[in-house]
C-alpha cells in the first residue's frame, strides 16, 4: 500500500493530510499518480497541478517520470503559490 502525504496548503485544499491506498494499475509514475488523484474533484484539480508541486518518494526528490511501487511513502509538497483559486 503506498502512502501519499500532503504538505503545504494542500492539506486544506484537499481535505487530508495523508492517504493510503493501493495504487491503481494505471498510475506507474509520479505524473499517473497526479492525473489520478486529480480526478478526485475539482479541489484536487486546483492544487495538484504539475507545475504547483514538488515530489518526493522515499524521501528523495524526483521527476515526474518516476516509477512508482506499492510500498512508496510519496509526498506531494505545494510550491507555496497561496491559495490556489
Amino acid at each position: 500500500m503506498a502512502r501519499i502525504l500532503y504538505f503545504g496548503n494542500l492539506p486544506d485544499l484537499v481535505g487530508r493530510p495523508v492517504d493510503d491506498f493501493p495504487l491503481p494499475r494505471t498510475v506507474k509514475t509520479v505524473r499517473d499518480l497526479l492525473a489520478y488523484l486529480r480526478e478526485r474533484g475539482e479541489e484536487w484539480e486546483k492544487g495538484l497541478h504539475e507545475d504547483r508541486v514538488t515530489i518526493t518518494v522515499n524521501r528523495e526528490f524526483v521527476d515526474l517520470d518516476h516509477p512508482l511501487k506499492n510500498a512508496d511513502e510519496i509526498a506531494i509538497v505545494s510550491k507555496g503559490l497561496g491559495r490556489v483559486r
